[in-house]
């Protein structure tokens, strides 16, 4: 399944593998089951939705202005969760609002805030936007005799817990920034931490496929591409004709990487400056390191500067990192926030348009995986994209 809606920043695709659909028992958006029946294997089927008709709709009577006292802390690795304008919580954190029980993690959002007071926002992320919705049939099974199971309701599977979040509040940026939220468990020299090889990826197989797709799609075919943050896994599509620059920490990740014609060894948190000209590359693309950044912000418009008019940036990332180096920010949001905060990056140079996100989740882990005993699910793959004007 395919979620395509639009912002007022940027657009957005949800994919999202939908397993063991059942058409007699499940329940759907409006018109779905009536077009996925009698559908055959590689057969794909294409429905609009107007803002509210497959999600529930916008509802003022849904925002609630209450004690900024409410806002139930909790504390995460030792540092305190403080409300913030713009970002999303648990609605359980919210405060004592109606039909709301502490337990809710559902998402709501603060769109208002002063010392004693703060606006929340229960609707869904996507009530106010129309939705276009593509599901793609990988495998079709006869039906057989059940007594029982689950019933499953497939527009929440899709888009309730995530979609949505990665969009500004009526276009205004949201406080992503806490107190520390750029230092790490372990601030020594980052030299130091990456000097001798690490040569593990952060990806399974499947993910790592899911993110060559995606570059393949948005990369121009004899392109000069920077590998920012590179090391020992390419996640570069099967191109001989890229001509791929590597910059990263370790000059032996580097040497083991096959799709670098050269490599650069430079510490983006010691000096974000990129050591080349204007214009230099046709793409630059981040995989899976943008967390580790103190200085994102710097690093994309060194990232602008380097590129070439009409060319790409591409940020992609997941949920697996070294944590001792990872931002403390980054680990406080949810996935999808993760991918607003990129974008606000992204919005921050004002060197980019056509800005997109994607997210790609719930595939299967493939057997050979070593984490397969841990997790049947594959890792969940998210990109944020734009080309400089």
């Amino acid at each position: 399944m395919e979620l395509a809606w639009q912002s007022r920043e940027a657009r957005h695709r949800e994919r999202y593998l939908s397993r063991r659909i059942n058409l007699w028992r499940d329940i759907f958006p409006p018109r779905m089951r009536e077009a996925l029946l009698n559908r055959e294997t590689g057969g794909i089927v294409r429905l609009e939705y107007g803002a509210g008709e497959a999600v529930p709709g916008y509802d003022p009577k849904l925002v609630h202005r209450v004690p900024r006292s409410q806002f139930a802390r909790q504390e995460i690795r030792g540092r305190v969760i403080s409300p913030l304008k713009g970002r999303h919580y648990p609605k359980g954190m919210l405060g004592s609002l109606p039909g709301v029980f502490p337990q809710n993690c559902l998402p709501g959002r603060i769109i208002d805030l002063d010392d004693a007071t703060m606006t929340v926002d229960l609707n869904h992320p996507l009530a106010r936007y129309n939705l276009s919705v593509q599901a793609k049939i990988l495998d079709v099974a006869d039906k057989v005799t059940e007594t029982g199971g689950r019933l499953t309701c497939w527009m929440e599977e899709w888009a309730d817990n995530g979609p949505g979040m990665q969009a500004r509040h009526q276009s205004q940026p949201t406080q992503f920034g806490i107190p520390d939220g750029m230092r790490r468990k372990d601030e020594t020299d980052d030299g130091r931490f990456y000097r001798e090889p690490r040569m593990v990826g952060h990806l399974d197989s499947q993910a790592s496929e899911f993110l060559k797709g995606l570059y393949a799609d948005a990369l121009p075919e004899q392109a000069k591409v920077l590998d920012l943050m590179s090391s020992m896994q390419s996640h570069m599509p099967d191109n001989p004709a890229l001509h791929v620059t590597g910059l990263g920490m370790n000059a032996a990740e580097m040497s083991a990487n096959p799709r670098l014609a050269e490599q650069l060894v430079h510490d983006l948190n010691a000096d974000p400056v990129l050591p080349f000209a204007d214009g230099s590359f046709d793409a630059v693309v981040c995989s899976l390191s943008i967390e580790y950044l103190v200085r994102p912000q710097e690093v994309l418009n060194e990232c602008a500067r380097v590129l070439r008019p009409g060319g790409k940036l591409l940020v992609g990332f997941s949920n697996r990192w070294f944590p001792d180096k990872a931002m403390s920010m980054w680990m406080d949001l949810h996935e999808f926030e993760r991918m607003g905060l990129v974008l606000d990056y992204f919005l921050g140079t004002q060197a980019f348009q056509d800005l997109q996100t994607v997210s790609i989740r719930n595939w299967w882990r493939p057997e050979d995986d070593p984490h397969i005993n841990t997790t049947s699910t594959s890792d969940p793959v998210y990109v944020v994209m734009g080309t400089k004007s």
